[in-house]
């Protein structure tokens, strides 16, 4: 009875033993899309991937500097740990930071896969790979032609060295995106190799035959340093840096209109004809130079809400903006938040822009999540209203943001 006890109770604490990763950057946001037929490989030649992995914009990918670099990623729904393993094809015209995830890495953090691109909070992390780092041979080696693929680094590649007395070293360069190294013809043995980290470290191995196609176990692996972080796109140590110990949910949900757009992942509907609504109008508005400019009336609506999931009420107080009316109007608008519950609210002054804040109390949502809001006019009365500055008010909840966690 005892020993079964004991054994139930070791193979609970394995279950839910928790490693966490270990940061290597700051946290930084960036957009993720994905992508199928990724089962073979991507540019960077590891083979088939073991782990998720992703193909990041040419620019961030800088012909092949990234491959074998993890990162954690979180997003609205859940934390992603992935690899580069290829490169995203777009000829520079991506900027900034792009992720095109593995299919099923994307659909494994994302409840509404259908939905596409999401905004994200990324930062770089040492890799847990088991053993030591792979020197992966090409098919095509012989002696005259060595060229390889270094694999299963725990942290970044910066260089590959050669020699052939172990004293003498010559630096290789990564060819092209294709994450190759190539030692210089005619080929002799042995040849001793040595890897160099983004931290600086190098360690080295000693190849002694020619092998093609070959996974040379090397016996070595960077160490992973301890409270350095490093530049996530230049890859080079910084100092004083944003320390977090988990990244916050990129936040597209605060601010979620202004100078004529819906922001992060904020969009709209409406019923109201085109040639009466102007989403970008630019007379007189409360802030910059575009608001919004619209007829409400016999139940026309601005619906606004999110594209991709419900928004927790426990970090948002109220719902901010700014109106104007082109006539005095008591009781004219009707506010509600997932169709029910409607408050009603007007203007006191005609042609001045008013400050409204409707508290969650207010729209009577009893739930713990709510998508966004409606907005709409009387049955009868036409009326032409102006919007500025719509945004969510936060309330006093304290993010502490959200870490990678394995069973």
């Amino acid at each position: 009875m005892h020993i079964t006890i004991l054994l139930l109770t070791l193979v609970l604490f394995q279950f839910f033993y928790v490693n966490s990763l270990t940061p290597l950057s700051e946290c930084t946001t960036a957009r993720i899309t994905s992508y199928p037929d990724y089962e073979k490989g991507g540019s960077c030649m590891f083979g088939p991937p073991k782990i998720y992995g992703a193909a990041p914009n040419t620019l961030f990918y800088n012909k092949g500097e990234k491959c074998g670099i993890c990162y954690e990623l979180v997003t609205p729904d859940d934390v992603l740990y992935f690899m580069v393993d290829s490169n995203l094809a777009d000829n520079d015209t991506v900027k900034g930071l792009h992720f095109d995830l593995h299919r099923n890495a994307f659909n494994s953090v994302i409840k509404n896969p259908e939905f596409g691109g999401l905004n994200v909070t990324v930062r770089m992390v040492a890799c847990r790979h088991e053993g030591n780092i792979i020197l992966k041979t090409k098919k095509e080696v012989n002696p005259y032609y060595y060229s390889f693929v270094v694999m299963n680094h725990v942290l970044g590649l910066r260089k590959v060295y050669y020699s052939y007395d172990n004293k003498t070293w010559i630096g290789l360069t990564r060819e092209g995106t294709w994450n190759h190294w190539t030692v210089p013809s005619p080929i002799k043995f042995p040849i001793y190799f040595q890897f160099e980290s983004i931290s600086g470290e190098k360690v080295g191995t000693k190849i002694t035959e020619l092998k093609a196609g070959y996974d040379h176990d090397t016996g070595v692996q960077f160490k992973v340093p301890k409270n350095k972080y490093y530049a996530i796109d230049t890859l080079k140590e910084i100092t004083n840096p944003k320390k977090e110990k988990c990244c916050k949910i990129y936040d597209a949900y605060t601010d979620i209109y202004y100078e004529g757009k819906f922001l992060g992942e904020w969009m709209y509907s409406t019923n109201v004809p085109k040639e009466e609504i102007n989403f970008a109008y630019t007379k007189n508005c409360y802030e910059g130079k575009k608001c919004i400019k619209i007829e409400l009336y016999d139940w026309k609506y601005l619906a606004i809400f999110t594209r991709l999931l419900r928004i927790e009420t426990r970090k948002y107080n109220a719902i901010e903006f700014y109106v104007k009316s082109a006539k005095k109007c008591k009781n004219c608008l009707m506010i509600n938040s997932d169709r029910v519950n409607f408050f009603t609210f007007g203007t006191e002054i005609a042609g001045q822009w008013e400050k409204k804040v409707i508290t969650l109390k207010d729209l009577k949502i009893k739930n713990d999540t709510f998508t966004g809001f409606n907005i709409q006019g009387s049955i009868k009365d036409r009326q032409l209203f102006y919007f500025d500055s719509f945004k969510l008010v936060k309330s006093d909840f304290v993010d502490n943001g959200v870490c990678y966690k394995e069973k």
